[in-house]
């Protein structure tokens, strides 16, 4: 029987098939127009700003959003004023709703044209705007506290063909900025050195830049650059330490073209640990429409980290597998960290969510452990592992047509209470249409339900987790088709280089396939620590993962009888043991080390990291110490669950799943 995904697949492989040769910003090959009104699920909180109704004759595109530190809202587009072209004749403009305002104000130009003959035809393009704010411990200086910095590119173009894509054309970045949240700006100043003349095409974001608040480098601004030469790719970062007067270039990195890889458009995010995550559109070559709609073959977003400040790639960028989009830009905001005091992290990205062209569908999906796995579209729809799609119907059966859903660049910005505004292109017919913008509360994005860490924070319990009889008081279960429950965020690890425990009750019957207890950290061969539940093979088994090797511990019994049983996964001076109500079923040596890289990874209870092996049972009194309890220890966790609170580093007592937090 067709899986949803591959019907789905089948219904925009023609679409693929007509665009499988263009270039990703090509003017597009459009169905007929539906007589079906597309469902437009946020309509009572939607404004569109910018409005094209001649595309492709001139069009508003490109947008990118901040708040001012009085509250105004701005919302930056490209005017393209001949044709849609990306190198043709284009002004930054800007939309402002003040504070308290219900109507936002009429478009401003920011900056057009070149020095001294605004009116020239020019290309003034890929607005990136961040608000400056003066930090405790930050470097001094003379800028304001609020001054709007907006980075952009600047291209000539020849009078004669103003409609044209100069492609050709040298592309420079510039910078401006507003000292009255956004009612005037400075002239444009050219950032030459942030350039190189043997560079071809040159691009700032398109999105917003951020500054950054923890860490060495607090108040430090970091923006995303893309380049390109004659045989290699660029993916660069530009910095600040005095509110955008002075620019440095940062981390760097260059692919060779038949490398395929391509990261462009980056979308930057400080992670809780003061890590900078660079999102980035990876622009493959096309390949065929069935390599195309896969997106674990044919993947098209990346992912970077840099450690100092936007100075290096700490990591440089890798693929990341499974996640549905086509070859675009795709913004994203951190909504929510724990080290603010928030319950949870949450980083939101925001784009097209079928893997081939046309780009449909728009759909927010969120990460809640720092950018390593994010909601999917392709889960049920009430699923708080699912996105939200924001625009056309969320039957992912319907034809292109049907939907009518069309959308494009975007960019995001935190409103007050929580709440988030989504700039992004869209249409019936053409994602180039018009631009919107959506407020979105809380209450409008699938959030996972909660469950009591002890240890002071929350963890998450996503759809398929509910509350059942316990080994002591309550426990949850798990469906084994969704549930699953992941640890709190730490910048610190539940598990690290010495000695450890891992123990929980279980209780399960389902022999039908393997199930994941828990997982940690890695996969692949990476660091890992896990325990997994093999009735097949009438076994558990323990695996711990160091750089230096693995190391497997096994039993001789499944325990798959309905019954609750005490498991301990104990690592103790390099020897690990798996013990399984108070008796060591299995031993071994050889895992002395770190089980867990640098990178903050998440622990997982219930599932693999990769969403494979959940878990179909029952759980209780999850608890994780940093190092090896004793035997008698042990027996008191079993028969009086008394646990000790040294070394104890996470404890679910998993005696309730709470609604989502506001």
């Amino acid at each position: 029987m067709p899986t949803r995904r591959s019907i789905r697949y089948r219904a925009v492989l023609a679409a693929a098939v007509v665009t499988a040769t263009a270039a990703a910003l090509a003017p597009v090959q459009h169905a007929a127009a539906t007589d079906t009104a597309t469902v437009d699920p946020f309509r009572d909180t939607t404004t569109v700003l910018f409005s094209s109704p001649n595309v492709p004759s001139g069009c508003y595109r490109i947008p990118s959003v901040t708040r001012a530190v009085d509250g105004t809202l701005l919302a930056f587009a490209e005017h393209r004023f001949h044709t849609c072209a990306d190198k043709s004749n284009i002004e930054t403009v800007v939309r402002r709703l003040p504070p308290g305002a219900t109507e936002w104000l009429p478009p401003e130009t920011v900056v057009r044209g070149e020095p001294g003959a605004p009116e020239a035809p020019a290309t003034r393009g890929n607005p990136g705007p961040v608000v400056y704010r003066k930090l405790p411990g930050a470097p001094s200086t003379d800028a304001p506290h609020g001054r709007i910095v907006l980075l952009g590119t600047h291209n000539p173009v020849n009078p004669e063909t103003p409609g044209s894509n100069h492609r050709n054309a040298p592309r420079t970045p510039y910078v401006v900025h507003s000292d009255d949240n956004g009612a005037t700006w400075s002239q444009p100043t050219t950032l030459s050195h942030l350039d190189d003349p043997a560079w071809g095409h040159y691009a700032t974001g398109p999105v917003h830049a951020i500054q950054l608040t923890r860490g060495a480098h607090a108040g430090r601004i970091i923006a995303g650059i893309n380049y390109g030469h004659g045989t290699a790719h660029g993916a660069m970062l530009v910095y600040s330490d005095d509110a955008g007067v002075t620019w440095h270039r940062g981390a760097r990195a260059e692919y060779p073209a038949e490398r395929r890889l391509v990261p462009q458009e980056h979308s930057l995010v400080e992670l809780a640990n003061g890590d900078v995550m660079v999102w980035t559109r990876q622009n493959w070559s096309r390949g065929t429409p069935e390599e195309e709609a896969d997106p674990n073959v044919r993947p098209h977003r990346a992912i970077a980290i840099s450690k100092d400040g936007g100075a290096t790639y700490h990591r440089d960028f890798t693929l990341v597998p499974g996640f549905e989009a086509p070859p675009i830009q795709s913004s994203a905001l951190r909504l929510r960290a724990t080290d603010e005091g928030d319950a949870y992290n949450r980083i939101l990205t925001m784009a097209p969510s079928v893997n081939v062209e046309p780009r449909i569908r728009p759909t927010i999906r969120s990460s809640f452990d720092e950018g390593l796995s994010w909601q999917s579209v392709d889960t049920p729809l009430d699923s708080s592992d699912e996105g939200n799609q924001v625009y056309g119907t969320n039957d992912r059966d319907v034809s292109v047509e049907e939907c009518a859903c069309w959308g494009g660049y975007s960019d995001m910005v935190e409103l007050p209470g929580g709440n988030v505004g989504l700039l992004y292109e869209r249409g019936t017919t053409d994602y180039r249409s018009e631009i919107a913008f959506v407020r979105l509360s809380a209450r409008d994005l699938n959030t996972p339900s909660r469950t009591h860490d002890l240890r002071g924070r929350t963890a998450l319990a996503f759809d398929g987790v509910s509350t059942t009889r316990g080994r002591f008081g309550r426990g949850l279960s798990f469906d084994g088709q969704q549930g699953r429950v992941q640890l709190p965020y730490r910048t610190t690890p539940v598990l690290g280089t010495g000695d450890f425990t891992v123990s929980t009750w279980i209780r399960y019957d389902d022999t039908s396939r393997d199930q994941a207890l828990f997982w940690a950290y890695g996969m692949n061969g990476a660091p890992q620590v896990w325990l997994r539940a093999e009735p097949g093979r009438d076994r558990l088994r323990g695996t711990v993962t160091t750089e230096t090797g693995s190391t497997t511990v096994t039993s001789a019994d499944a325990y798959a009888d309905g019954g609750w049983h005490h498991v301990v996964l104990r690592r103790q001076g390099g020897r690990v043991s798996l013990l399984v109500d108070g008796v060591a079923v299995g031993t071994a040596s050889g895992a002395a080390g770190a089980v867990r890289s640098s990178d903050p990874t998440p622990v997982y209870i219930g599932q693999r990291l990769d969403g494979a092996n959940r878990f179909h049972g029952a759980m209780d009194e999850f608890r994780v110490y940093d190092r090896a309890l004793s035997g008698v220890e042990l027996t008191w966790l079993r028969f009086g669950n008394l646990g000790g609170k040294r070394g104890l580093t996470a404890h679910l007592p998993m005696n309730a799943v709470l609604p989502p937090s506001a």
